[in-house]
Order: C-alpha cells, then structure tokens, then sequence
C-alpha cells in the first residue's frame, strides 16, 4: 500500500504554531468536538472499498481580519478541518506520515490533528508535527509517527493566513471520495464576490448576518476523480472559484475589472521612451537578418531566436519595475519583464502588429471572463493578429509559433492599444489562445529493408513542429555522449533490445536560424536479426514497433462527457518498403489496412501494396484538435485498438501459389 506522502526534499524543520482552541467552531459548531468518537459513514460502491473515505472536509474563507495583518497585506484568514475515515488495517498501516503544503502567499497561522480510535481513545499528534521549507520556497506540514487503525479517524484543522489574493478556487472533490463537503465564505457588506461553481456544483446560497455576507455551499457523496492519461487532472474537479467584484470605502467604490487588469499588466511593456527608442534602433542595425527583405512569419521567427540566443534571462526582482531599454542591450540580460518589453519594442519598430495575452495553463484552473483572478493569469503571450499565432518571450527553450503546449487553446486576455483621437486606449476582449495547424506539428518515418538474409533498415525519421521543438530541447541539455545516445534510444525505431545501431546522426538538433517547419532529421542504420524468424516456408517478420511506435497502448478514454485531452494537434506520416525474397508474397494484406475517421478531424489510414517483389506500407495518422468529444472520443478510441493491435502484429510472407 503506497503511503500518503506528498512532500519533495526539504531545507530546514522549524517549529509551528499551534492553534489554542478550534476555529473551524466558530463557522460551524460542533466541529471540533471535545469527546470526539469515530463516526461510522453508509458507504457504497467504490468508496466502501477505497482505503480511506473522507468523512467530512469544511473549507472556510473569512474576508474579516485584524487591522495588524491588513498592514502586513494579509487578505483573508483559511481555514480547512478534515475528517479521514480508514476503511481498513492495511489502509491504517500505511497511513503513517501526512504532508500538507501550503501555495505561496499563505502563511500558517495554526495547526492541529488527532487519532480517533475506534475504541473512543484519543491520540494527540499536533506534537509530531513539524514545518519544513521546501526547495522551492514554499512551506510543508508534516505530521511524522501516525497512529491509525482501521474503524478510526484521522481528524485535523489547518488555518492559513493568506496574502495579496482577493480571488482563488477551493477543489471539493480530490481522489479520494467524500461524505459531506461544507464550503463557506465570509465577507464584511462592503466587500462584495462573484463566484462559478465547476463541473457539477449547485449554486452556491447568499445570506446576511449583522454585517456579514455569508456565501456558501454544501454536496454530499462526492466520488474520487481518478488520475487519467488523457485528461488534466485539477481543472476536472469540482470546485468553486470566487473573486472580489466590488469594494466599497466611504464613499469611494472600487469595481475590479478586467479592462484595468489589461491596462495595469500592458502600458509597463509598452512604454519606451525616446532615448530607450534610439538605443534600440541602433541595436536593430547591427542584427545582420534585418538587412534582408523576409517574409514576415520568418522575421518574428528569427526576431525570437536572436534575442533568445543574445540576451539572458535572470530572476526576477520582488516588484515590478519598468526595465530600461538601454541597460538590457547594454548588458544583454534581463528579467522576465525586461524581456517582454525588448520583445514588443523590437516587433514594434519593425512594423510588425504585436498584441499582449495573458492565460493560465491548461492543467490548472482557466480564466473566467466575470472573475478577475490575476494570480490565475500569470503567463505572458506575445499575439500576432495578422499570423494568428503567438509565442511566449519568456520561455528560453520556446520558439514561434510554439510555445508550451499547456497554454494553448485555452482562455486568455488579450491587451492592445489603438488610437482614439489624439489619446492611446488600451482595449482588452478574451480569446481562446491559439494553436499552429496539426499539419505544422508532423513527424514522418520513411523505412527501407532490402535483405532478409542481413537485415538491416535504412531509416530516416524526421520531427517538425512541436515535436521537433521538444527534440531540439532534448538535444540542448545532452552535453555527453552518454546522453545523447538515451535521447536516439528514445526516438529510433524497435526496442533497444531488439536492435543494433549500426550507425545515426541528426541535422538540424538545435534552435538556429531555421524556422520550426524545418524538421530535425534523424538517418540511422538498425540492424535487427531477431526479428525474422523462418518456419518452413514461411517468412514472419516483427513489424509492430515499427508501425505502431513503442508506447503503451494500455489505456483508459474519460468517462461521460469529459473530453479527451491531447497536448498539442499532430500529424504523423511513416511509408515502410521491404524487398521480398524471392518467389514470397505477403500473406494477407488485410492485417495491414484500416480506414478510421470522424468528421477529419482525426483519423487512421493504412494500405499495402505489392509491386515488382517489393512490399509497400504507408499509414496517415492526424489529429487535428486538442480536446476529444462525442463521436471523436470514440473514434480516437477506435484508432488507439487498432494501433494496439498493429503493434502486436507480424508480417507474415508465403511463396506465391
């Protein structure tokens, strides 16, 4: 049984508050009992069966906080109780260490946890517990020594002080089931929220109480969500997302918007004056491509790629602060900010219409148009209206027009300015980020064998696109031999155990001066004797890894309606050409044809073909959209058996009748 363990390697152990008395009473009461005895939960189905079975879990945000943390740009006191139910010995025998990590920006401001014996018996384990400091600047609560037993209760409350955020999401639902789940937010009158309740929570009840909002809800029986290889795990949760709207002062009424947002998030990169201008013209000058007249996709290609081989990209700094043009091309390294704003001034003086996108990423909770969460739209886009593609100025290991496929096609801000008047505006609308034509993402694989008595093929395999992009980074970080060689093990046809590498190389491994639609090309020898096996007359050849590629095909599609998530549209091409020996032919053709398509939006085309004692096989395979529904589920479905079994498959030859 796996334990439940969740912390990476840590820095130092320090000590912890400790909350003195229970504050999750003060919201619902009775929670926290004094005399507390294991609850017996009607359980059914998968939970009675799951190891450990959430009883109870209370979330609770309180907008009401101390006139001392409002100083220190606290926002609002979280607290969560949770309640964990162990269904049986094995469960409880695993159960021996608990890590709960707290986001940047929360601050522990309390903790406790306790054992419920089945007995009635209490164990106290607030003292085993400790916070670590994890490597990446976030804080963990550990609980080391825990003592459970199948019938019992894991019971804990965990309050957090949480800085800057006015908005955020809180998952109902996790991977373990749940009884009764209680979400509560609490709000001075002046302080006013809009929330979105997500795949399939009812809406949430709004009430007063003195001076208090009272925003809350409540589900019952809610299912694990289990861990799948087509879909992002965390945006499929239940959960409720919440934003500030409105907050009044006095007389004053600020309504948070995200127009001001765009205009807050965009002047700062836009903003060059007449010395930054002239430095950076003087810069372009001495680029040597800009002396060329190129078409217009090619020169923001190489605009990207220069800057990104120049200019360093260093941490950065706690604030923001507008970069100056001048230092950057001085000193050729920047922060992230002083990126985004060299990258927009340079396509500016260039002509080339530039605009500002800001999006989450697909494998974590999207953007709501009527929820201003700014913590949520943290990544930087750089979108060309004309091309319709984008690029991300400050991911060193992107290139246009991909950028990391989790933020493609998925909601964004877009910032742009235009002229009313005498007066620049800056506009904002949402649109959906895009995505490069599955054509441009295409790998293909051209395979000859022209013996069967020394078979070795002559392979060349090529990526461009997207795959060609990850390739190129593979390529980057091998600095070794040994490296180098993992990186053609992982791309090269057959099993490494089934192969010989008699000899390969690569052209064009690493981010130059020629665009993503010109591919990494890979040509290599591979010798493979085990692979024929002759009996009798006839000749069987292992063919299926070759055709179907090496991944597991072991899978499970998302059930209901739940799309099938792929991370970037593709197209993959691979034509096999075999001379027979002489006097065979294949021995059914059949085995090596299929015709599997919706709509074109995705599909599987194989044939084969016979001509002057050579044997041809040529499969398609495209999928032109990102999120599989419906009909296309199913057929995606259809194409992964099929390629299942075609991995499986031997070529079979026979002498002709």
């Amino acid at each position: 049984m796996k334990r439940l363990i969740f912390f990476l390697s840590v820095i130092y152990i320090a000590g912890f508050p400790v909350l003195t008395s229970a504050q999750i009473n003060n919201y619902y009461p009775d929670t926290w009992k004094e005399n507390a005895r294991p609850e017996t939960p009607v359980l059914s189905g998968a939970a009675a069966e799951a190891p450990y079975y959430i009883a109870s879990y209370k979330i609770v945000r309180d907008f009401n906080i101390t006139n001392r943390d409002k100083a220190e740009v606290v926002t609002h006191y979280k607290t969560v109780y949770k309640r964990i139910h162990i269904n049986s010995a094995a469960a409880a025998d695993s159960l021996t260490q608990l890590a709960l990590t707290l986001e940047n920006g929360e601050l522990l401001r309390g903790f406790r946890i306790r054992s419920l014996l089945p007995d009635g018996k209490t164990i106290n384990l607030t003292d085993q517990t400790r916070s670590l400091k994890l490597n990446d600047g976030r804080t963990a609560v550990v609980v080391n020594n825990i003592q459970v037993q199948s019938g019992g209760e894991l019971e804990y409350e965990l309050s957090l002080k949480v800085m800057f955020d006015y908005a955020g999401a809180d998952y109902l639902q996790s991977g373990i089931a749940s009884g009764q789940i209680q979400f509560m937010l609490v709000a001075p009158r002046n302080l006013q929220f809009n929330f979105h309740a997500a795949n399939g929570i009812s809406g949430i009840t709004d009430s007063i109480a003195g001076n208090n909002h009272y925003h809350r809800v409540t589900v019952q029986n809610v299912p694990a969500l289990k861990n799948n290889d087509f879909y992002y795990f965390l945006p499929q949760l239940q959960r409720i997302d919440f934003a500030l709207s409105t907050a009044v002062e006095g007389r004053d009424t600020t309504r948070l918007s995200w127009q001001q947002f765009g205009q807050d998030i965009y002047i700062p990169y836009v903003s060059v004056d007449k010395n930054e201008q002239k430095q950076l013209v003087k810069e372009l000058d001495r680029w040597p491509f800009l002396k060329y007249r190129l078409p217009v996709p090619q020169l923001i290609y190489l605009v990207e790629q220069h800057i990104k081989s120049n200019y360093s990209l260093r941490p950065s700094g706690d604030f923001f602060e507008a970069p100056d043009l001048g230092t950057i091309i001085r000193n050729k390294q920047t922060d992230r900010n002083g990126m985004i704003k060299l990258m927009m001034a340079a396509y500016y003086t260039l002509n080339i219409p530039v605009q500002l996108l800001v999006t989450a990423s697909r494998d974590t909770i999207p953007l709501q148009k009527d929820l201003v969460n700014r913590a949520a739209a943290n990544n930087i886009l750089l979108y060309f209206p004309a091309q319709q593609q984008a690029l991300a100025p400050t991911e060193m290991n992107t290139r246009y027009p991909c950028y990391p496929p989790l933020w493609g096609n998925t909601l964004a801000l877009r910032c742009r300015d235009t002229l009313v008047g005498a007066e620049n505006k800056v506009l904002t609308d949402f649109i959906v980020t895009p995505q490069p034509a599955y054509t441009f993402s295409n790998s293909t694989l051209e395979a000859s064998l022209g013996s069967f008595t020394h078979p070795v093929w002559k392979i060349s395999q090529s990526f461009g696109g997207y795959g060609g992009s990850n390739v190129k980074n593979a390529f980057i970080q091998a600095n070794t031999t040994e490296l180098r060689n993992n990186i053609f093990n992982a791309l090269l046809p057959f099993m490494p155990g089934a192969r010989t590498v008699v000899s390969v190389e690569a052209q064009n491994e690493k981010f130059t001066n020629a665009p993503l639609d010109k591919p990494v090309v890979i040509t290599s020898s591979l010798e493979t004797p085990g692979l024929i096996v002759r009996d009798g007359d006839r000749y069987m050849l292992g063919i299926g890894q070759l055709l179907a590629g090496l991944q597991n095909y072991q899978y499970t599609l998302p059930e209901g309606d739940r799309a099938a998530q792929l991370a970037f549209p593709y197209y993959q091409e691979k034509r096999v050409h075999i001379d027979l020996p002489a006097g065979y032919t294949l021995a059914d053709k059949s085995l090596f044809t299929a015709d599997i398509s919706h709509n074109n939006i995705l599909g599987l085309k194989m044939r084969c073909e016979e001509e002057n004692s050579r044997l041809h096989i040529f499969i398609i395979e495209w999928y032109s959209q990102s999120e599989l529904k419906g009909e296309d589920k199913k057929t995606l479905g259809n194409i992964l058996d099929r390629l299942k079994k075609l991995q499986q498959q031997q070529l079979t030859l026979v002498k002709k009748q």
